[in-house]
């Protein structure tokens, strides 16, 4: 057997760590590993800790907000047919659900598109734009995808079809050409959190679209966000805190489905002493 040759360095507990074990009243070893993770400051554990909907950002800070809601609104106000474009993973699917789930509440008449994984590749695709479009729609909102898609949406402009992105991933140098692009890493935009989930975005437009946080959709923004593995910090802990109670409504089919085929009895998420020892939260 092989000695490791790595070793562990525990730091020594330090003042900040006994400061945030008296005020929260956990462990010393539970406040150092907050001081270890940057968490060292008594409020800013707080707010870790103790995450709630006062962390939200306005969703108009999102460069692309005001372009896209007002395009959205026309569209609803002229029965255009609205097709949401998404992706085959949890966060793809999670954010279509969720975009149609808006639509549906705002009376659009919409329809979605995922493309086949083996057939059509990822992302947006000319031929899959074209058919949308015979179809009789007239705009397409991107979900989880298209911010490198700069050829077919491009196209796709050019040919009268409108084209909304909203991404998460890492923008190219050159943009698509869309009617409107949602994506906090964009270089204009002034969103204060980058870290957002393709289904997170969806959840801030629906939020600017109903002027309200859709909190019956936030058991779909836990799932994309937690399954994209994006930083659980910020607004991402705020969803994932708040979907997992709400998947315990356990009103979704889907959701029944995946629990009985993964074995799980009884809800998804239990209030308990775990993770960071805390009673709260």
């Amino acid at each position: 057997m092989l000695d490791a040759k790595t070793r562990w360095h525990i730091r020594p507990l330090d003042q900040r760590a006994k400061a945030l074990a008296d005020a929260f009243r956990v462990s010393e070893l539970t406040a150092q590993l907050l001081c270890n993770r940057g968490f060292e400051e008594v409020e800013d554990a707080r707010v870790f800790l103790h995450t709630d909907e006062s962390i939200l950002h306005d969703p108009f800070s999102l460069a692309g907000m005001e372009e896209s809601v007002r395009r959205i609104q026309r569209a609803v106000a002229g029965n255009e047919k609205i097709v949401v474009f998404g992706d085959y993973d949890v966060d793809g699917v999670s954010s279509t659900v969720l975009m149609c789930e808006t639509l549906e509440k705002l009376g659009a008449r919409y329809d979605w598109y995922v493309p086949n994984r083996f057939t059509e590749g990822y992302g947006p695709n000319s031929a899959a734009f074209q058919k949308i479009q015979e179809d009789g729609c007239t705009l397409v909102i991107t979900v989880d995808t298209g911010i490198a898609a700069i050829e077919s949406i491009n196209a796709a402009q050019n040919n009268g079809l409108d084209v909304i992105v909203t991404d998460h991933h890492e923008p190219p140098p050159v943009l698509p050409g869309a009617c409107a692009i949602i994506n906090p890493k964009q270089a204009d935009c002034p969103y204060p959190f980058k870290e957002l989930a393709g289904v997170g975005i969806v959840g801030k437009l629906a939020h600017a679209l109903l002027e309200e946080l859709p909190e019956d959709g936030l058991d779909l923004i836990a799932l994309g966000t937690i399954s994209d593995l994006v930083p659980l910090v910020d607004e991402n802990r705020f969803f994932a805190k708040s979907g997992l109670r709400e998947l315990n409504q356990l009103n979704r089919p889907g959701v029944e489905a995946l629990k009985e085929i993964s074995g799980i009895k009884g809800p998804l998420f239990r209030k308990r002493r775990w993770a960071l020892g805390l009673d709260r939260g």
